[in-house]
Order: structure tokens, then C-alpha cells, then sequence
């Protein structure tokens, strides 16, 4: 049996009066203190404050260890700061590689664990590699660099591992984007870093993030940051859409004037400061130079350039442009304008999603000689593959990782968008009022020899392209119309629908028919020489072909006006197929006439063509023209599906894209360039689809319609059979 130990008399009566006398009890006023402390709210401190005091890195190549300093990326403190709003819920971040954004995310966690309240915390990438590799090079040193962090571990075994720990109770895990990762997990705070790059879950990473948030409520906070590999279709581009939306605005130091270092296609009116270098030496063209000739010349003239006055700035410029701005918090977000001269205006739209969009001309560690010298090789690599897919990547990384911007396909390359088309079609009109470039909707400019149109067929739409040619295949865009609605016999205008109603097809007829006057000469006009109509799509198939037939007689000669086309499959398709097909039954299979033919075209080869045409500006062949009138939306259909790894990626209504492809196969079915077309010895000489007509006299004669059955409904036949009996 063992003993116990028993106080002595002595001892238990010492300790007796010990405890009277309260020398085992605690102050009263300090315990009373520790208890208000429980209560009081959290510290209100600046992340970029916290981190200026407290955080400290370790140089990758030296070891040295420097304290963080907000001055290296002043266009980070807009995104801090929104990380400490409580109103925001959710940050996105689209920028270049090595711009600070996760280091800003990391001073933020190092806040909260440093002052709290700390939530239940993940932190996800792509792989298991990349968690491996980013807390063995940046978590380790988080902690072992700030003792205080590292005492907020709990002291259990399975607290502190190298992808999981215990802080104050929540728990920091750092997960790759896998099925199990947002599998019964739910955290107040998650990060999603670098999507664009993840194997899985990478075009919705905002979705996952939502998911493993929802019950939270506004206790939320999420950060999506990556450079836009996606894309503006998925990704961390398609979040910031979804966002407020900010843009960082600069001033020109030489003449004030206020513009985006990148607006993307979500801000149109608001002007850019662009990285431009040049391209070509006097006396030599940019196909005589080397590619070491082409790289020197674009390291040496890169600058910022102010859409405003013109000025070009060096490295020098550029760096105090950044300080002010990212200093004055020159973020614009949605509800705000831009004002040239007095900067933004007006006061964002409440909005608990917020968006940042950093470009890489504004990150003072990248020279711009740098930026361009590397945008040019990229250049040169893909003009020399003939644009292969391959270099077509390497084109688009580049802009992705080190500008941060969104490649636009091939058309980009020629430096034109929606806004600058719009604004060169202005700008030519303007030279002299004679000019073939100064001309409306409608008119037919000098230069153009003859018309072509084209149909695309939608669930409650025809939209309607005319386009003029030379022989040069220079074009002029002479009419864009979207037709919604038909008359019927009582007067009334109803909506059209297409694939439902043959009838509805009847409102294209007087299309075919239309004639163009001349600018210079209105008594005159054009007709048109050819309409094809996208028959591609099932549901408006066989009414194509019905309301094709029905128009046989519209011919020239013997040659039928109005031809069906189709979409190829392969986009190795040629651009017109060597014979058309005979489409010579009905949707049952019967026989049917007249025959009508069938274009199955090579819409990819159409598409890209139309996209590098609008990008040439000189006069070359293959230049398109536009109206003064043409519709904004128009324009920007041109550029909603970029050319993208070798495929047309479909980022909103792209109607007009589509036409002006569709418009290449009907001059390519002219066959304009043919030996036995006499362009240059008088009209007279010209094909009878290329004549200009007096408006005054009837058009151009056409061959009678040839006698044919009636094609009766199906109630008519019928009828008829009723009659026999």
C-alpha cells in the first residue's frame, strides 16, 4: 500500500492563513483588465502599415533579409486596403507576373494572425508540387522571420506542420485545387492563387470559392489574384468582370492629361498609355531588318506613351507617374468617370466584389526596354513559324505573364481594337470631304466595283452585311443592318422568327433587290451581286433552302444570285470548296426543284482573313473601309472572337466577324479575278453584276424565271385531292 503525504500541523496552518490573507487569488483590477481585453474589438490596422513595421523577406539569391517597402508597388495599396474593408468580400487581382500582388495577400495573413480575429484559413494552388514549393520557400520564412506568428501556433503535434497549422484555434491549411480539396471544408478567409495556371478547377475558381463560403454570409473573404491565361472567358479575368472593375489611372507629367495604364475592353472611352518602341529605321523596312537589328531598335526607343500629347517616357517618368498615382489610390471603379484633365470622377458603385487590374508597364521592376525587347522577340518567334499554334502561345504567355493583359489574337498584332477602328475610320473621313473614306451607310464610294451580301441567320433576326470591292480586294463596308421585324398584310410590324415561320424569310427578298447609289453620282447605283445566307445552323436549314428556291428566279443569266453556305467542320477547310453541292431534295428526301447549290466555306480561313484586313491601315490590298455611320456595336462584333491557339474563341456577339467572312465567299464565288473579266476598258465592258444602273430606268435585265410547278403546301395538296373526290 503506498503512502500519501500529510501536511504537518505546522505546515497546513502557514498555508491556512496564506489563503486568508488572499495570496493565491489574483489582482482584482488586473484580472478585471484581461477580462475587457477579451471584449474589445479586434485592432484597426493597415495591412500596409503592419507589414512597413513588421515584415521582413529573405532574399532568394543573397539570403540578406530586407524589410518590406509599400514604395516598391504603390498600385498595391488600393488592393490592401481593400482586403482590410469589411464591406468586401471578395478581391480579384489580374496581373503580371512578379507585380507584389500575392505579397500583399501574405502582409494581410500576417495580419490577421498577428492581431486577429483568424479565421479558418486556405490558401490554394495548382499541385501538390506548387503547395510544396511555395511553403518551403515563402510559409517557412513567414514564421521563422516574425517570432510573434510563429507563437500563435498551438503546440500539439499535428498543429504545426509544413501545409497545416493551428492558429488560435483556426485552422491555416495550404491545399491543391483538386475534388478533395473543396470537399467538407469551410473557411472564413481562402485564397485562390494563380487559377489561370491549375489543371483542375481553373475556369471557375470563383465558383469553388463561393461554394466552400456560402454559409458564412458577410463574416466571408476571398481573394482570387492571377495573370489571365484564361482569357476573358474563364478564370481570373472572367471574376474581375464580375467586380467593380478597377483600372489604375496615370498623369502625364508633360501635359496632365489623365488615362488607364490598361482599360481592357470594359472601359472603351477611357484612353491607355501604351509601351510603344520603334519598328523600322529610316531608310529601311521592318522586313529588311535582322531580328538582332529588330530587338536592339525596341530596347533601345521603348517607352510609355501618352495618348494624349504623344510624349513618350523613359523608366524615369514612368516610376514618379506610378508614385503619385498609386500615393493619391487612383483607382477607377465602376459608377466613376475619367475627366482628361481633372482626373476620376464621382464616387464607385457600392460593390462587395472588387476588382484590380494591374498591367505590367507598372511595375517599376520591369524597364520598359525590357517589357519591349521581350514583346518583339515573342513577335519575330511567330512571324517566323508562319503563326503556328506553338509560337501562337508563346505570343499569348507573354502578354498573359509579363504585360498582364489579354492576348486578342492575330488581330492585335496589328495594334487595332474596336475603339482605335473606330477612331482611324473617323480620323481618315476627316482628311478632305472628296475623299474615298468620307462616305455613310448606304452610299457606294468611289473605288468600289461591285456589291456582295451576306445573311446570318438567328433565332429571331436576319442581320444583314453589304460590302464594296476593287480588284485589289481593298473593300468598303456599305451597309450593316440587324432585321427584327416583318409588315404583315394588315400593316402591323411583328417580330420575326426564323426558324419557326417561312414567311419571315420574305423580308430579305427586297434585299436582294436593293440598289446602292453612288456617292458622286446618286442617279447612279449598284446592285448586288451576290447574296449568300448561312444555312448551317439545323433549326433554319431546309427554310434556307425553301426560301433559296423560291428565289431561283433572282439570276443573273444563268446564274443564281442567292446562294445557301455552311460552316466546315476541319479548320484546315479551304476557303471555298472546289464545286458546290446540288441540293436536290427536300427535307424528306424527295426530289425537288429547282436545284440550288450549297457553299460549304472555310469559315476559320474567312475568319482569320477578316481579322488580319481590318488590321491594315495603309491602303494595302486587303484594307476594309467603314462608314462614318457604322454602329459601335458593330465594331466591337469584329473583336468578340479572337483567334486564340489556333482557335476562334467566342467572347460575346460576333455577328459582324462572321459576315465579313461570309461576304470573302460571295466575292470568292464571283470569281472576280478570273482571265475573261474586262475591268479597265469602260462599265459597259464590265459583268452585268458590276454595271451601275440609272435609278431612273428599270435594272440591269435579267434572264426571264423559268416555268416551273407551283410548289404547293401540304394543306393545298390536300385540297386538291378533297376536289377529286
Amino acid at each position: 500500500m503506498s503512502s500519501v503525504g500529510v501536511l504537518s500541523p505546522t505546515s497546513l496552518t502557514r498555508q491556512l492563513h496564506e489563503l486568508g490573507s488572499g495570496k493565491f487569488l489574483a489582482d482584482p483590477i488586473s484580472a478585471l483588465i484581461k477580462g475587457i481585453k477579451r471584449f474589445k474589438p479586434p485592432e484597426k490596422v493597415r495591412t500596409v502599415d503592419w507589414a512597413t513595421e513588421n515584415r521582413k523577406f529573405k532574399l532568394a539569391d543573397s539570403g540578406a533579409i530586407v524589410q518590406y517597402d509599400p514604395k516598391r508597388t504603390p498600385y498595391n495599396l488600393g488592393f490592401s486596403d481593400a482586403l482590410d474593408d469589411p464591406t468586401v468580400q471578395l478581391a480579384v487581382m489580374v496581373k503580371p507576373s512578379r507585380s507584389g500582388g500575392t505579397a500583399t495577400v501574405e502582409n494581410y495573413l500576417g495580419k490577421l494572425i498577428d492581431i486577429g480575429p483568424f479565421p479558418r484559413t486556405a490558401w490554394i494552388l495548382g499541385s501538390d508540387k506548387a503547395v510544396k514549393e511555395y511553403v518551403e520557400g515563402v510559409i517557412k520564412d513567414l514564421f521563422e522571420l516574425h517570432p510573434r506568428l510563429a507563437a500563435k501556433i498551438g503546440t500539439d503535434r499535428s498543429d504545426n506542420t509544413d501545409t497545416r497549422k493551428r492558429i488560435s484555434g483556426q485552422l491555416l491549411e495550404f491545399l491543391a485545387s483538386n475534388d478533395a480539396t473543396y470537399r467538407n471544408r469551410e473557411f472564413g478567409f481562402g485564397v485562390m492563387d494563380e487559377p489561370d495556371g491549375w489543371k483542375q478547377f481553373s475556369e471557375t475558381p470563383k465558383v469553388q470559392l463561393e461554394g466552400r463560403q456560402k454559409n458564412l454570409g458577410r463574416r466571408r473573404k476571398g481573394v482570387i489574384l492571377s495573370h489571365p491565361d484564361k482569357g476573358w472567358r474563364a478564370g481570373v479575368a472572367a471574376a474581375w468582370e464580375q467586380t467593380s472593375r478597377g483600372i489604375f489611372i496615370l498623369r502625364c507629367p508633360d501635359c496632365g492629361g489623365f488615362a488607364a495604364s490598361y482599360a481592357s475592353k470594359f472601359w472603351k472611352n477611357v484612353p491607355e498609355f501604351k509601351l510603344t518602341y520603334s519598328k523600322t529605321v529610316e531608310g529601311k523596312a521592318k522586313q529588311d531588318l535582322t531580328g538582332d537589328e529588330r530587338l536592339a531598335l525596341a530596347e533601345k526607343t521603348a517607352g510609355l506613351a501618352c495618348p494624349h500629347c504623344g510624349v513618350v517616357h523613359d523608366d524615369e517618368a514612368r516610376d514618379a507617374m506610378v508614385d503619385e498615382a498609386g500615393e493619391a489610390g487612383w483607382w477607377m471603379h465602376r459608377g466613376q468617370t475619367l475627366d482628361h484633365d481633372l482626373g476620376i470622377q464621382g464616387q464607385p458603385d457600392p460593390h462587395h466584389e472588387r476588382g484590380f487590374w494591374v498591367h505590367g508597364t507598372v511595375v517599376k521592376t520591369s524597364p520598359l526596354s525590357t517589357l519591349a525587347r521581350g514583346l518583339e522577340e515573342a513577335l519575330i518567334r511567330f512571324e517566323r513559324s508562319g503563326g503556328s499554334r506553338q509560337m501562337t502561345k508563346v505570343l499569348r504567355e507573354y502578354h498573359s505573364k509579363q504585360l498582364g493583359e489579354i492576348f486578342e489574337g492575330k488581330s492585335a498584332l496589328g495594334g487595332v481594337d474596336a475603339a482605335q477602328l473606330e477612331k482611324r475610320t473617323k480620323a481618315l473621313a476627316e482628311e478632305e470631304d472628296s475623299n474615298p473614306f468620307a462616305y455613310r451607310m448606304g452610299e457606294v464610294p468611289p473605288g468600289v466595283l461591285f456589291l456582295t451580301a451576306a445573311v446570318d441567320v438567328g433565332g429571331g433576326k436576319f442581320d444583314l452585311l453589304v460590302r464594296g470591292w476593287d480588284r485589289a480586294r481593298r473593300s468598303w463596308i456599305i451597309d450593316r443592318r440587324t432585321i427584327r421585324q416583318r409588315e404583315h398584310a394588315n400593316g402591323i410590324m411583328r417580330d420575326i422568327a426564323p426558324p419557326d415561320v417561312q414567311d419571315d424569310w420574305n423580308v430579305l427578298e427586297p434585299e436582294i433587290d436593293r440598289l446602292y447609289p453612288l456617292r458622286d453620282d446618286p442617279d447612279k447605283a449598284l446592285p448586288i451581286a451576290v447574296m449568300t445566307i448561312d444555312a448551317g445552323d439545323g433549326n433554319v436549314t431546309w427554310k434556307a433552302y425553301e426560301f433559296a428556291r423560291r428565289m431561283d428566279h433572282k439570276r443573273w443569266a444563268a446564274w443564281q444570285k442567292v446562294r445557301c453556305i455552311k460552316g466546315a467542320s476541319s479548320p484546315k477547310a479551304p476557303a471555298m470548296p472546289v464545286r458546290p453541292t446540288d441540293i436536290a431534295k427536300d427535307s424528306e428526301g424527295r426530289p425537288i426543284k429547282p436545284v440550288i447549290t450549297l457553299h460549304t466555306l472555310g469559315v476559320h480561313e474567312l475568319k482569320e482573313q477578316a481579322l488580319e484586313d481590318v488590321a491594315v491601315k495603309d491602303g494595302s490590298p486587303g484594307m476594309v473601309i467603314f462608314p462614318t455611320d457604322f454602329p459601335r456595336r458593330a465594331y466591337e462584333e469584329i473583336f468578340n472572337e479572337p483567334l486564340i491557339d489556333g482557335k476562334f474563341e467566342r467572347q460575346g456577339p460576333q455577328e459582324t466577324l462572321d459576315l465579313l467572312g461570309y461576304s470573302e465567299g460571295s466575292r470568292l464565288m464571283l470569281e472576280p479575278d478570273r482571265d475573261n473579266i474586262v475591268w479597265d476598258q469602260g462599265i459597259e465592258m464590265r459583268p452585268i453584276w458590276a454595271q451601275p444602273v440609272l435609278l431612273s430606268q428599270p435594272k440591269p435585265e435579267q434572264a426571264a424565271p423559268k416555268a416551273r410547278a407551283k410548289h404547293r403546301s401540304i394543306f393545298e395538296q390536300f385540297d386538291a385531292l378533297n376536289e377529286e373526290d
